[in-house]
């Protein structure tokens, strides 16, 4: 039986990695699912309001799974409570260590080597966070209505029914009072 959260987590996470991964000028390739795009905007916002922190870790040579398992330890640790905000920094982080090549590398060769290993460790990373989200805090994520429940958080709320409501009496109490006067100017 397939497991619906584990590839719906695996298909954003390979979108938004890959996305990240792209070699720089390279247009980006049009986001996949709604959630896609709601990581893409929000993973922007925190790009712009951390840039000064997260340019140190852009062209990282190192072992990126590693890292990010270090860094998920800490941003997904159980004395604090898990939330969309810290499961988005980690993901962040993530795709920071994928983009752009190092400033140092001259020859083709290596740069071809570099191209490689970020392509590999972006699946390594897609198969490591996928595991994690979909298996450590499954249940969270199953509490919060996994991916649809990420869009509703990160999307502005739509009016409330009683809002609503109001407006619609308020519409209509105006155009009775239009029409009133309308029809008694004729």
């Amino acid at each position: 039986m397939a497991d619906a959260l584990k590839e719906r987590t695996a298909r954003l996470l390979t979108d938004y990695l890959e996305y990240c991964a792209r070699e720089p000028g390279t247009p980006a390739r049009a986001p996949s699912t709604p959630e896609a795009l709601v990581l893409r905007s929000v993973a922007a916002q925190i790009l712009q309001r951390h840039e000064r922190f997260l340019s140190h870790y852009r062209g990282y040579r190192g072992n990126r799974v590693e890292l990010v398992a270090q860094v998920e330890r800490e941003i997904l640790a159980h004395p604090q409570p898990l939330s969309w905000g810290r499961v988005v920094a980690l993901l962040t982080f993530a795709g920071t260590l994928l983009e752009g090549s190092p400033s140092g590398i001259d020859q083709e060769q290596e740069l071809g080597d570099w191209e490689a290993t970020v392509r590999q460790d972006c699946e390594r990373l897609v198969d490591f966070l996928c595991n994690r989200l979909t298996g450590q805090h499954r249940a969270w994520l199953e509490a919060h209505d996994g991916w649809d429940g990420f869009c509703l958080f990160f999307t502005p709320m739509l009016p409330s029914w009683k809002r609503m409501l109001v407006q619609a009496l308020l519409s209509c109490f105006t155009a009775v009072i239009l029409i009133y006067f309308w029809k008694r100017l004729l």
